[in-house]
């Protein structure tokens, strides 16, 4: 009798490449469409409402002296050089240049950098894209992208750098050397922007490390080469630049600032901040995880309860982790303590109310999260670099905050940094992560980045009439570094 055989069914190509023309066409069309939205706002808000006079004031003795030392040394913004150094190139390329044409800059290179990833993106799989395109819609959807490439800020550049810099670690393939050290050089550009950003290139490192374990592992030294020894070293020259500022410094803010803001900032131990920046983490997260768990997974009700439980004590105890007693009194960190604040005004019953609520969301948001994140590490697959760097990169992020010590708030925005890395790890850890729910999340939080601009930067003449509003506050810490303006608002870097 003749055995009958079944032949593995195989890939239907031409539903692969519909898949990759597909993902590809939403990155196109989405950071298309949001790129024309922040040039209009970029034209429309009024400087000084919602932006930051001192920032294009920082830039202009580069434009004049150039760099080196002496402007180096007497810079004043605690957020970095890089950011300022371009905009300084710019208004020494085009003396006549105004901040609308600074901030259409900004939006013309996303247009590039867009379309490069576009045609990157045709060598990816269709795994790879879809990655790409989750972690695209969560930067460009966060509540602060529009004010962050819409307004002459230091994180419009920034996003510059750490976008190019991902490209080219992207067509590196981990492997290939030019384009690694590049990748790498943009990252310590995007260092020296923001300064939350120090804990990329230490993420590059171990995601190396982890890959080279493993061969290391199964050859032992013959696994070592010239070329991986060479991409630690790329690793270590471009964190020279950080390296450099702090020694001109003698430590990580200008010493400038201190004789230009109250505010203070430097290295010392406090435990508050990553706790608080994990909180933040959490609740602006929950929103995505609560549309995509899967309700009747084995444990979800236990991760519910004993989150609702620390909820609950935290409430009752009246414990607030987004506000730190040591911060200034009159620059608040954004929109969920201001919503405390809010509930604080109706009463006591309403402040334990409130926090229960935000608390149960963040706890039960950052275990669905961990409890995925765990998961993966004890599978033992770290075949997806970008993964790994992805956890890495925001585990680093909220531990670094324990060194930040002075009496500078955590401010909503800076959850900008981690964010694109966020939708990494969401879409890696939800296989269906990008479906009808999530999209509409994630328009919500784009109608309120919208919001923020058109409300307070282009419909109100100055924020010094609207200083008892809940939201007008938020906007007036969140828009700021420390000094008095002429609009009566206090600014935060």
């Amino acid at each position: 009798m003749k055995l009958s055989t079944v032949q593995p069914a195989l890939p239907d190509i031409h539903a692969i490449a519909d898949s990759n023309k597909t993902y590809r066409r939403y990155f196109l069309v989405i950071c298309l469409l949001y790129l024309v939205i922040a040039a209009v706002l970029a034209v429309l808000v009024r400087w000084g409402v919602m932006d930051e006079d001192f920032h294009l004031e920082s830039s202009l003795p580069f434009a004049k002296s150039g760099v080196n030392s002496t402007t180096l040394y007497n810079h004043v913004p605690p957020t970095g050089v890089s950011s300022h150094i371009w905009f300084a190139a710019w208004v020494w390329l085009f003396p006549g240049i105004t901040y609308v044409g600074l901030r259409l800059i900004t939006c013309a290179f996303l247009v590039v950098l867009v379309a490069w990833t576009y045609t990157h993106m045709k060598t990816l799989s269709t795994d790879s894209q879809r990655k790409v395109l989750a972690a695209t819609l969560f930067m460009l959807a966060f509540p602060y992208f529009f004010l962050s490439v819409s307004t002459v800020m230091t994180e419009g550049p920034s996003m510059l750098y750490l976008i190019a810099g991902l490209l080219l670690l992207s067509i590196s393939r981990l492997q290939r050397l030019l384009p690694f050290f590049l990748g790498c050089l943009f990252l310590g550009l995007t260092t020296i922007s923001r300064f939350y950003y120090i804990p990329l290139l230490p993420a590059l490192a171990v995601v190396l490390f982890v890959a080279d374990w493993k061969d290391f592992i199964k050859t032992g030294t013959k696994s070592i080469s010239t070329n991986k020894v060479l991409m630690y070293l790329a690793i270590a020259v471009s964190l020279l630049p950080l390296v450099g500022l702090i020694i001109l410094w003698g430590g990580m803010t200008p010493p400038a600032f201190h004789q230009w803001s109250k505010l203070r900032s430097g290295i010392s131990f406090n435990a508050f901040r990553p706790v608080s920046s994990l909180a933040l983490v959490g609740i602006y997260s929950a929103p995505a995880v609560l549309v995509n768990v899967n309700w009747g997974s084995k444990g979800i009700r236990s991760i519910m309860l004993i989150s609702l439980g620390l909820a609950l004590v935290l409430a009752l105890f009246n414990v607030n982790l987004f506000h730190d007693s040591s911060s200034v009194n009159d620059v608040f960190s954004g929109p969920i303590e201001h919503t405390l604040a809010w509930f604080t005004a109706r009463g006591n019953l309403a402040q334990s109310l409130g926090m229960f609520g935000i608390y149960g969301l963040s706890f039960f948001s950052l275990a669905i999260v961990g409890e995925k994140v765990v998961q993966y590490i004890r599978q033992q697959d770290f075949s997806d670099g970008g993964l790994v760097f992805s956890i890495v990169f925001v585990v680093f992020f909220i531990a670094s905050q324990a060194f930040v010590g002075g009496n500078h708030p955590f401010f909503d925005r800076y959850l900008a940094h981690p964010w694109p890395f966020m939708g990494y790890i969401l879409v890696c850890l939800f296989p269906r992560f990008l479906n009808s729910r999530t999209y509409l999340v994630l328009a919500a939080y784009t109608v309120l980045s919208v919001m923020i601009l058109v409300k307070w930067g282009i419909h109100q003449e100055s924020l010094g009439f609207i200083g008892a509003s809940s939201l007008g506050a938020v906007m007036d810490s969140e828009t700021g570094t420390g000094r008095k303006t002429g609009t009566g608002r206090r600014s935060v870097g």
